[in-house]
């Protein structure tokens, strides 16, 4: 009754009240980056490329690097986009620093983390997910040193997929993000236990607020056999003016 009020009483001052929700985040980001009609998106965790190669179908005028520092899944990378010359591959990971470090390589390639598996990942996420097989090391570096390198100037869709370490990633942007660089953050947040050193649900949301985005919206939710919220997709965009924080920013770029 109340809301039915609301309308009638907007509907009388020539307002209308209508709900936006795409049916996908890729028709959402497609509305989010229409003014941008080549736009620039990194593919951070691309695995075997086939995301990648659907930012190439969703967005035509794109031009995706992708970036996947574990080596057998970057040959199957390389393999699946040969053909698309605007899809860039790099065998490298983000981090929040430059060098090598060791990676987990699991039973299931698609779950390979620079953190090691928590104990209690299996009860989350079952078998032949999350066990460790060998560390193998790899290269890294930094958005802000390889947006510097490249002469990038900005970058439309930062899609993030590095297995419960997507806090260090926007860590080692903070320069990019604290100077209006990235327009749009699509990732993943892993809810439940998966990996050590992972942030709590909570923790990431406030984590990419400090940097100065605020939620838009969640998708392709993903539930433990019990009912338990276990990993969502989010879309985040910049806040409004005035309620970014430019010096939380950069300190955050700063700490440990």
């Amino acid at each position: 009754m109340l809301k039915s009020s609301i309308k009638r009483a907007l509907g009388l001052l020539g307002y209308r009240i209508v709900r936006i929700k795409e049916q996908d985040q890729f028709s959402a980001m497609q509305r989010l980056t229409s003014a941008s009609p080549n736009p620039i998106i990194f593919d951070v965790g691309a695995h075997h490329g086939y995301l990648s190669l659907h930012f190439r179908s969703a967005f035509p005028g794109a031009t995706v690097y992708a970036f996947e520092p574990f080596p057998e899944s970057f040959e199957r990378l390389k393999q699946n986009t040969s053909g698309d010359p605007r899809i860039k591959a790099f065998n490298f990971g983000f981090c929040d620093g430059e060098g090598t470090k060791l990676l987990s390589a699991n039973a299931n390639s698609a779950t390979n983390s620079i953190f090691e598996t928590d104990e209690r990942g299996h009860e989350v996420w079952g078998t032949g997910m999350l066990e460790t097989i060998r560390r193998v090391p790899s290269a890294f570096s930094t958005i802000d040193l390889f947006m510097a390198k490249m002469g990038i100037p900005s970058v439309d869709i930062l899609k993030l997929d590095v297995q419960g370490a997507e806090y260090l990633v926007l860590k080692g942007a903070a320069q990019s993000l604290a100077a209006s660089r990235i327009k749009m953050i699509y990732t993943e947040i892993i809810i439940q236990p998966a990996y050590r050193d992972q942030k709590r649900f909570h923790e990431v949301l406030q984590i990419i607020h400090e940097y100065g985005f605020e939620l838009r919206d969640f998708y392709d939710p993903s539930y433990t056999a019990d009912g338990k919220l276990r990993q969502v997709d989010a879309i985040f965009t910049p806040a409004a003016e005035g309620q970014r924080k430019p010096a939380e920013v950069r300190r955050l770029g700063s700490r440990s």
